[in-house]
C-alpha cells in the first residue's frame, strides 16, 4: 500500500510503501530516502503489553472496516479521534508501565 508519511530521515512527507502480512504490518519504507522500519511483533511483544501491539497493527483493518460499515459516522468521529488519539495512548502506557512495575515489584 502507498501512503503519504512524515520521513524522519528527509525531514519532510514523502510516499511510502507499507507491507502488511497476515493483516499486519510488517515493514513501511521511505520511496526517496529507502529507509525502512520493520515491525518485528516477537521484539515488540518483549516491551509492551501484547493486546496494545495487536491494536496498533491492526488498526489499518479496523479503520477500513468502521469507513465500509458507517461513512458517515466514521468521518463525523475521525476529527475529535485525531486530537484525543495521543492523550489516550499517552494514559494506556502510562498505564502499562505501572502495571509492570507493580507485577515486577511483586515478583521479587
Amino acid at each position: 500500500m502507498k501512503a503519504i508519511l512524515y520521513c524522519l530521515h528527509c525531514n519532510e512527507e514523502t510516499e511510502h510503501t507499507i507491507t502488511y502480512e497476515d493483516g499486519m504490518i510488517k515493514s513501511i519504507r521511505c520511496e526517496k530516502c529507502g529507509t525502512e522500519l520493520e515491525i518485528n511483533k516477537e521484539n515488540l511483544k518483549k516491551n509492551y503489553a501484547e493486546d496494545f501491539i495487536e491494536r496498533i497493527l491492526t488498526k489499518p483493518q479496523r479503520m477500513t472496516k468502521e469507513l465500509e460499515e458507517d461513512i458517515g459516522f466514521f468521518l463525523f468521529s475521525l476529527p475529535v479521534r485525531i486530537i484525543t488519539k495521543p492523550y489516550r495512548i499517552l494514559e494506556e502506557v502510562k498505564e502499562d508501565i505501572k502495571k509492570s512495575k507493580i507485577k515486577n515489584r511483586d515478583t521479587k
